[in-house]
């Protein structure tokens, strides 16, 4: 006896559902798949995309399920939003920027040339140098602990963002500017382009720009600046390479005073964007 439509409908319906689930799953790790939250959250998402199924919008239902992945993932790991740091580079187009992370929420002018935008987002704070309508340069800043983008290679394995220490990565300083007052607190560091070439600048850091404390090294040594001798700068400049983990990090043919003078005060994030 053949089946009906609304039979064959509802067992296509069950199909693609179990296809739904099945690709969400496979897009989280196994420690998220655990998570009640996970559970519920999927289940929303299975039925609303079933629904839409079940009208026909089988279009509007692929686009459903893109985005529900994309948000999966965005809400139980950092890889979409590592995945879209690592497609921007310097030289993009404004126009191509535009496309991949949108309009920026605030934009100031650094000198004549060059304007920094800032994109702003609950894991982490993005600044974009742009000059003749490209990416002259660019860093960002996580908001979260957990947010530790892999940002170079090294001979011993990966080079992450808030894990690994200045001494660790695999390009040579060249200059740095280090403040510390009520207003600002930052070491920042100009490195050489290493293995990425094209007369390009590494640029580390450790900024403090909204709760996260600044390093006490940093202290030490802005006050080694201001009383110390050669010595003792270049004895404490080696123990913060050495021990402190950067939370900053970026890529740019712009020079370094160039990048400091983007840097927010505390004040300044709260105002732009209500932190």
């Amino acid at each position: 006896m053949s089946k009906s439509n609304e039979e064959l409908k509802s067992e296509l319906m069950r199909e693609l559902s179990d296809d739904i689930a099945e690709q969400i799953e496979e897009e989280v790790d196994e420690e998220v798949r655990e998570r009640v939250q996970f559970s519920r959250f999927k289940s929303s998402f299975i039925a609303v995309a079933a629904a839409i199924m079940a009208l026909g919008q089988f279009s509007e239902a692929v686009t459903l399920i893109e985005d529900g992945v994309n948000s999966l993932r965005s809400r139980f790991t950092n890889t979409v939003e590592y995945d879209l740091l690592s497609h921007i580079h310097v030289s993009n187009t404004e126009a191509y920027l535009s496309e991949l992370v949108g309009e920026p929420q605030v934009s100031r002018k650094i000198n004549d040339d060059i304007v920094a935008n800032y994109y702003h987002t609950e894991k982490f704070l993005l600044t974009v140098f742009i000059e003749d309508s490209r990416v002259a340069a660019y860093y960002y800043v996580p908001l979260e602990e957990d947010f530790n983008p892999t940002v170079a290679e090294y001979a011993e394995g990966d080079w992450d963002l808030m894990v690994n220490t200045y001494a660790q990565f695999p390009a040579n300083p060249k200059e740095y500017l280090v403040d510390h007052s009520k207003t600002t607190s930052y070491y920042l560091e100009s490195l050489d382009s290493g293995s990425a070439g094209l007369f390009l600048n590494n640029y580390l850091g450790n900024v403090s720009i909204n709760s996260m404390q600044g390093s006490q090294l940093l202290i030490k040594l802005y006050g080694e600046e201001v009383n110390g001798s050669d010595e003792s700068i270049l004895q404490t400049q080696t123990e913060l390479r050495e021990q402190a983990q950067p939370n900053f990090f970026g890529r740019g043919t712009l020079p370094i005073e160039l990048i400091q003078n983007s840097i927010l005060t505390g004040a300044e994030f709260s105002s732009f964007f209500g932190q």
